[in-house]
């Protein structure tokens, strides 16, 4: 591996925060961006032809994986472009195990983004990444397994953490302190419509952002509480049938509507404690040292001007 270090910019997700939005976005624009000096690596290819190890582990085939990738990054820096990598999965995915454990979101973030940058020669490393209220975020990973063929019942999915503790705060200090990280750029999921244009900017750099067609604000409709009954007694009274086809047709039975909602697992009073405390989080993630919190209509920090490399 060269000795040789990359500045990169690292859109982490999170999972369920639009982030097939954005790379549909950057995708479509992959063209105009490399004209513009920004290289753009997303799932679909860090999924396919230059796909990612596991970055669970370290094990001596890591590096042979990720050779493609590690020679198109520098064949881009060489060039002089600017390296945007966009990858969720580096975070870890929704099942339950690795989504969460005990108090902890994402775990095991911090050892996956210290492989990925020790295998790429990743420095000065800037993260971006969407919150979200973490009950409703829960709640949208759960239905993703359940999307994914896992019709696992919800007390089940959250046997192994305790919802209510859970913190961005606490996942950001973790990632901060990994080797090669620079700095956090954070935004609420929830603005992410509003926010979009200053998420380009500081991940593209002005010049490669300025004039890119924003796209209206889909998201992965999730599947309906009748759907998901539905599916599980299909499969309760035939076992052979395949479950993601079966929660497919399902959900075309009964789309998530307000006719058909998805469902509330935590109830009206959960939710509103839990919306306090994410509150309180996002207070604390504002105030965080080398973090630029993104928010409608807010001045920028002093020196939040996109990581070029």
């Amino acid at each position: 591996m060269q000795t040789d270090k990359l500045d990169i910019n690292i859109h982490i997700g999170a999972h369920k925060t639009a982030s097939t939005h954005l790379q549909r976005l950057l995708l479509r624009n992959a063209a105009r961006l490399s004209a513009k000096g920004c290289a753009y690596f997303g799932p679909n290819r860090l999924r396919h032809d230059l796909r990612l190890p596991p970055l669970c582990v370290d094990r001596p085939a890591n590096e042979r994986v990720i050779a493609p990738l590690v020679s198109d990054l520098r064949n881009a820096a060489a060039r002089g472009q600017n390296l945007v990598v966009s990858e969720e999965n580096i975070l870890g995915t929704t099942r339950a195990d690795i989504i969460a454990r005990a108090d902890r979101l994402y775990p095991d973030a911090d050892g996956q983004i210290t492989r990925f940058l020790r295998l790429v020669g990743g420095r000065n490393a800037t993260l971006y990444m969407a919150v979200r209220s973490p009950l409703s975020f829960i709640n949208s990973a759960y239905v993703q397994q359940i999307k994914g063929g896992n019709l696992c019942d919800f007390e089940t999915y959250v046997a192994g953490f305790d919802p209510p503790a859970l913190r961005w705060s606490e996942l950001v200090v973790r990632l901060l302190a990994c080797p090669g990280v620079g700095r956090l750029v954070i935004w609420r999921f929830e603005d992410y419509a509003q926010v979009l244009p200053d998420i380009l900017r500081h991940l593209l750099g002005a010049q490669a952002a300025a004039g890119l067609r924003l796209s209206s604000t889909p998201h992965q409709v999730g599947s309906s509480a009748r759907a998901i009954e539905h599916a599980r007694a299909r499969l309760n009274a035939d076992p052979a049938l395949n479950p993601k086809t079966v929660v497919t047709e399902a959900e075309q039975l009964y789309p998530k509507s307000a006719q058909w909602p998805g469902p509330d697992a935590f109830g009206a009073d959960v939710m509103a404690a839990g919306q306090q405390s994410y509150a309180h989080d996002l207070q604390a993630l504002r105030a965080m040292a080398r973090v630029t919190f993104l928010a409608p209509g807010a001045e920028r920090k002093p020196g939040s001007r996109a990581n070029r490399a």
